[in-house]
This record gives structure tokens, sequence and C-alpha cells, in this order.
């Protein structure tokens, strides 16, 4: 890491949007964290101690970036930071000590100078809160699954108990942007870029979905978020995954398509097209990169009122997998070559995504241990959606819990409701039809 460099497609967009808030004089964190109740014999000086070796073996966390020219100042990372840490008073009450943390973890970050990530410790009489930030520029949820196990493993080093050692980086972050950007200059790149362009025709990058209920609004505030929760239940989730294996597809893939389904049944649209989130790290050179990889494909599809169950299903996984072959094309590459106006601004059109985790998924909600210690996750409001709804599905060990959070200004409570209602009855109609073997429309 010895001089600045071009940021990536995914950077370039985030950086944008900063700047438009910087002069527009809002700020809107965006900040994947893990937030954690500690109970137990934390040792402070050896977690601290372990944070600074976190840092020197991602350097990633401490380097900033020029707003000008969006480079990244690799060739001047700042210095290594100790842990941001407060004692709660006898009389603050938990709401109090949540709120103080959630005003550490949304705090700016220093985007020029850096760094990017801060260790926060709030001390109460009977517990620690933990929290690790970063800035979505230089992290996303995977980097923070192998943060904590780096931490976590470091911590217990730090305590002289044996650990195994850490696996080594083949990709590090910046040598991963550096070989994205030479592949989408390429001839190769260019045309992989068209061939994408091409599937999204009918719908564009920033797939506009209005569906009933719709406020009909301009744009969305995004101080205006809200959150509606629902939950599958064991029959219904065992049933789903059943039906999944009779149509031979994904239990995820089929959830997403009911998601799909229930917007032609609530809309008037012709076409279709939902985001999928996307770790997009199917290489194995980047399954130990921190870094911002995370993604975000388009899944289109022509409405056909008269297509069978097994025909839309099959439609929409061939939608799907021709996505997924475009992965490599960063999804703000494509709002560069459609809509370049919307490069480095915030979604001004009401789209929806969905966010798969699994139960592989799903440690950072609060499944690492530092030794000695009880864990439990810490729920904090978190960053607001970009997209009008975001429905995310959680794999629980007998169920899977729904999180559907949504920009009110576009989408009402009782509409987001409705759409999950739809949903979950299009699932049921799915299991039905699979149960009776019928391919009936």
């Amino acid at each position: 890491m010895s001089s600045r460099q071009r940021v990536s497609w995914t950077q370039r967009h985030r950086l944008g949007q900063i700047v438009r808030e910087i002069d527009a004089g809002v700020y809107r964190p965006h900040h994947p964290s893990v937030v954690l109740r500690i109970r137990g014999d934390l040792q402070t000086a050896a977690l601290e101690r372990a944070w600074l070796r976190l840092q020197e073996r991602h350097p990633v966390l401490l380097c900033g970036f020029d707003l000008g020219d969006f480079t990244w100042r690799l060739d001047v990372p700042a210095d290594m930071t100790g842990i941001t840490s407060a004692d709660s008073t006898p009389h603050d009450t938990t709401d109090a000590t949540v709120g103080l943390m959630e005003q550490l973890v949304d705090a700016p970050f220093d985007f020029t100078n850096g760094p990017l990530a801060r260790l926060i410790l709030l001390r109460r009489p009977q517990e620690t809160l933990f929290a690790l930030v970063l800035d979505h520029l230089i992290g996303d949820f995977w980097s923070l699954d192998l943060l904590m196990r780096d931490l976590t493993t470091l911590y217990a080093a730090e305590l002289g108990l044996a650990t195994q050692p850490l696996p080594p980086i083949p990709l590090t972050y910046p040598e991963q942007v550096q070989k994205q950007n030479t592949y989408l200059d390429s001839p190769a790149g260019q045309r992989a870029l068209q061939d994408v362009v091409q599937s999204l025709k009918a719908v564009g990058p920033i797939p506009e979905t209005r569906f009933a209920g719709f406020s009909g609004a301009a744009h969305a505030r995004y101080d205006r978020t809200g959150l509606v929760r629902a939950s599958f239940g064991r029959e219904l989730t065992t049933a789903v995954f059943a039906c999944a294996r009779t149509f031979r597809m994904s239990p995820w893939t089929i959830m997403h398509a009911a998601v799909h389904r229930a917007l032609y049944i609530l809309s008037e649209q012709p076409a279709v097209g939902t985001m999928l989130m996307t770790s997009n790290r199917e290489s194995s050179s980047v399954h130990q990169t921190v870094g911002f990889l995370a993604s975000k494909v388009v899944i289109a599809t022509q409405r056909d009122d008269q297509a069978t169950t097994t025909d839309f299903l099959h439609d929409f996984q061939r939608a799907m997998l021709n996505s997924l072959d475009g992965l490599a094309i960063p999804w703000p590459q494509l709002i560069a070559h459609m809509e370049p106006a919307s490069l480095g601004s915030h979604a001004k059109v009401p789209y929806i995504s969905f966010n798969p985790q699994n139960a592989t998924m799903r440690r950072w909600l609060g499944g690492w241990k530092f030794t000695g210690c009880e864990t439990a996750p810490l729920e904090l409001a978190g960053s607001t959606p970009d997209a009008a709804i975001v429905v995310s599905l959680t794999e629980l060990d007998h169920d899977i819990s729904v999180s559907m959070y949504h920009r009110t200004d576009w989408y009402p409570a009782a509409a987001v409701e409705k759409l999950w209602q739809t949903t979950e009855q299009t699932l049921q109609d799915w299991v039905g039809t699979a149960q009776a073997g019928d391919r009936a429309p």
C-alpha cells in the first residue's frame, strides 16, 4: 500500500452520496456494526492490545479518501486508535446507556484522514456494552464477521491462551479493487457491462416499484423509517423448504420469488425488478478480505398472467441466474452507464430489496464469544435504508423472522403489511400446489 489508488465503483457511489450530504448539511451514518452486551471478566487492557493488532492486520481500517478526486489515500494511513470507552453513572437508565451507544456508533468518521473504524466500550455495573463499527466505505457484514473472529482470537492470545494462527489474506481489499477496475476497463469487462445493460432495459438499474398503498411522494426523507416485523412460523418454514425441493430451487430463491410475485398481484406493472443483496465473495481469494465487497443485483421479469406456478418460478430462477452471472459488473457502474445523474446520490425512486440471511450468515447477530465472558446481541436503531422497502429474512433454529424496513414517506406500515400478507399467501399457495403435485396457474 504505497500510493493513492482509484476507488471501486461501489466506493465511488458512496463517496458521491457523502459529498452531497456534506454540501446539503445533512449527515446519514452508514455504519455496519456489531453491538453486544458482555457479562463477565472482560480484560480491557488485553482487548486494547488485540484491537491494535487487528488494525495492524487490516490496515484498510485506517485509510481515508480524497473527496475531491475520489482517490483512496493508501499512502497516508491514520495512526492506530485505542478503544473509545466511557462509564455509565449509577443513575443512568438502560435506555440512556443504549442511547449513548447509538450516538457513539453513529458518530461521523474523518473520511479524508481516517481511521474508518472504531471499537467502543460502555461500562455498566453488571455488564459492558461493546460495539465494533465500520464505515461502509471499507467494510460490510462479512467483514464484521472476519474482524470479530480475528479480534476474539487475538484477545485470547493476549490472555496467554493457545490459539490457532489466523489464516493468511490472499487478496487485500486494495488489491481486489485494483483487480476489479482492471477487468472493468478491459474489452471483456465492457462486453459484460453491455450484456447486463441489455438485460435491464425493461426496468433499469434502479427498478421503480409502485404497488397498492404507494403515497405518490416525489421523494422520501431518511429520518422517516418504519419497521414491520413478521414470522414464518415453524409449520410454514418446514413447508416452504419442502416446496423449494419440489421445484428444485433454494428456499431463499422461492421466498424472493414470492415477494416478486406479490408485487405483480398488488400492482399493474408490466415488468417488475427487485434487488437482491449479495456478499459477492464467490472467489475463495477474498474470503479473508475485509472490505466493501457486498453488492446488489437486479432480478427483472415480465408480467405473464397466464403462466403456471412452475413457469413463473422457472422464469424467476432463470432471471436470477442471469443476474448472478453478471455479478462482476458492480451495481453503481450500471447506474453510471444507464442513469448517470443517479450515480453518487440516494435513490429518488422507490425500489424493493431482498436480503436473505441463512443460518450460516447470522453469526454477526451475536454468536462471537470473548474468553471468560457471556455475550448477547444488542439491537440499535441502525442505518436508514436506501430502498423503499428492505425485506430482510433471517433463518432461526426452527423459524424464519422477517424484518421490513420501509421509508414511510413512500410506503406506510399498512402497505408494507399488505405486501407481506400477499407474499405469505403466495407461498402457501405454492406449498399447496407442490403438495398436490399440480402445476395449475
